[in-house]
């Protein structure tokens, strides 16, 4: 797949150095970061440090601030584009615009460039088409609008753009392909149609002169607008509200899944990769401690999440490994679009950004990305405030049906892992809950006693109250 690396030396100039923000932008953009939902570090300090900034010489003042943000032991790099505009006065009582970042002391406002139109339109000038004819020589900004609903990336609808579009601009980047573009252009190419096709993509070269910067550093990508599209999350939660059975959704969405690992096995192969048994139930415990470590309510279940471990057994045959592939890596129904003719589309095939690049081009296990969708029914049920008790248990059956009936997998081994794997990203979600929304933890910690039930009940020590 051949990419067009957009270079500070191309004499067209699409980039040009920037002064980095200085001390007082950077104070606001310190202020306002954290609270965004694509900020990666999401508890414990944290420090946000500049490192370049860009312009774009094709007709906008926007300036594109790449920034540092540590947590703990991890640094990141995120994408903040800004611009500088004349204050705007609010009437009292008024919603602060989204874009607001804050205002300086000569009165401007620093605003998100995300939000702005001239921003856009150099953004599409500047970016590599997949089809040498697909750029526009004007482009139609009629009805384009900032996306405002929280995601881990920033997207900009873009109705009248190459048949309807969708601009997504990353917010946390890294040397190297994001499979994000990569990985839907293979999946394309291999003739699989659950995935909204990548239109054009947009890249900042890297320098060869400095080591280390040499690999470029992906910025964004434009793909088709799915029709009439209902986000997963939102859908179900909708259904749940509503007391409607997701079950025939869920048949044909566990469809879509087995279809798009069938698909990424076509377009990446892995070449034989496998994992060891033994060493994939090692990993899983120590997991397991580290969870009950972040988390004291799951200090009386580890003896029954070690017993549940125990359950993966070599298959009888002489053999303990496991076939590894490209997967998703962060599936969940918040990553899916059921498209107006019932038809599901897969998304975000980034992963998860506080994890190493190298780490999330990784093949796994399949079943992994079963076990992440699984875990979302139990949380659009809960959000729902679903009144039936069987209502995330009927959807996760219609999911696992569909899949099977798709890809058929065999008994015992298969099953045991899938249980493995569902309580692995339940185990992290307590973590995450306890730490995060206390008020949710009951939540995967529902799942987590659900899927320890063939084990043992936990003992009283360690489980303290659950928030309702």
């Amino acid at each position: 797949m051949t990419r067009r690396r957009i270079d500070l030396a191309d004499q067209l100039g699409p980039f040009v150095p920037a002064p980095l923000p200085d001390d007082a932008q950077l104070a606001l953009l310190r202020a306002w970061m954290p609270a965004r939902r694509w900020f990666p570090v999401k508890s414990g300090p944290t420090t946000i440090t500049p490192w370049r900034s860009y312009g774009l010489a094709d007709g906008t003042d926007a300036v594109v601030h790449l920034l540092h943000v540590t947590g703990g032991e991890v640094t990141v790099t995120v994408q903040v584009p800004v611009v500088v505009r004349p204050a705007v006065v609010h009437a009292v009582g008024e919603d602060v615009p989204t874009a607001w970042i804050g205002t300086l002391g000569d009165g401007t406002d620093l605003l998100d460039a995300c939000d702005d139109p001239t921003f856009w339109r150099a953004w599409l000038a500047l970016a590599q088409w997949g089809e040498a004819d697909a750029a526009p020589a004007d482009v139609d900004l009629a009805g384009a609008r900032m996306l405002t609903v929280e995601q881990s990336n920033t997207s900009i609808l873009l109705p009248e753009v190459a048949g309807g579009a969708i601009l997504k601009l990353f917010r946390t980047v890294a040397r190297g392909a994001n499979p994000d573009v990569d990985v839907p252009r293979a999946l394309v190419q291999a003739g699989w149609d659950g995935v909204p096709a990548p239109i054009a993509w947009l890249e900042l070269a890297g320098d060869t002169d400095v080591p280390g910067e040499a690999d470029p550093i992906d910025l964004g990508v434009l793909t088709e607008l799915v029709p009439d599209a209902s986000d997963g999350f939102q859908l179900a939660c909708a259904y749940a509200t509503g007391d409607l059975s997701f079950a025939e959704d869920a048949f044909e969405l566990g469809r879509t899944i087995a279809g798009m690992h069938a698909a990424l096995l076509r377009a990446l192969p892995a070449a034989g990769q496998t994992v060891g048994l033994a060493w994939q139930r090692s990993e899983l415990r120590r997991r397991a401690r580290s969870a009950a470590a972040g988390a004291s309510v799951l200090g009386g279940r580890l003896a029954a999440v070690e017993r549940l471990y125990a359950r993966l057994e070599a298959p009888g045959d002489g053999t303990d490994l496991l076939d590894l592939q490209h997967i998703h890596g962060d599936l969940h129904l918040g990553q899916v679009l059921r498209a107006g003719d019932g038809s599901w589309r897969v998304l975000d095939f980034e992963g998860e950004p506080m994890r190493p690049l190298e780490e999330r081009q990784r093949p796994d296990l399949p079943l992994r990305d079963v076990a992440g969708m699984l875990r979302s029914f139990d949380y659009a049920a809960a959000v729902g405030e679903a009144t039936s008790p069987t209502w995330a248990a009927d959807a996760r059956a219609a999911f696992l049906a569909g899949y099977a009936d798709a890809c058929p997998t065999p008994d015992g081994l298969a099953h045991a892992l899938r249980d493995a794997l569902e309580l692995d990203k339940a185990l992290y979600e307590v973590v995450y809950e306890a730490n995060n929304r206390p008020d949710w933890l009951a939540i995967p910690l529902g799942a987590v006693d659900r899927l320890l039930a063939p084990a043992d009940p936990p003992t009283p020590e360690g489980d303290g109250p659950v928030p309702g």
